[in-house]
């Protein structure tokens, strides 16, 4: 979990500099994990996803992100109503 809030991190680094590429690498890296995604973890990547929505809108990069964002929310909503 810690690696993945680090790549989250490093998104946002990556993002206030201008690098649009590395940022959104580096968020969907910590979506990458085997690991199931937490409620802590969205947390974080809610930040990056505003950020590269403010930052680079309308950008395809920044809309992989987005979606890849709104499926692991979505999934973290439908695993809380079903309870596994």
């Amino acid at each position: 979990m810690r690696t993945a809030v680090s790549h989250i991190d490093l998104g946002i680094i990556r993002a206030r500099r201008g690098d649009l590429d590395q940022a959104v690498d580096h968020g969907l890296t910590a979506f990458g994990y085997d690991r199931k995604t937490e409620a802590s973890l969205l947390a974080y990547a809610t930040d990056l996803d505003q950020l590269l929505g403010d930052q680079y809108p309308g950008e395809r990069r920044a809309d992989d992100f987005h979606e890849r964002y709104r499926d692991a929310r979505a999934a973290l909503r439908h695993k809380g109503r079903t309870g596994s």
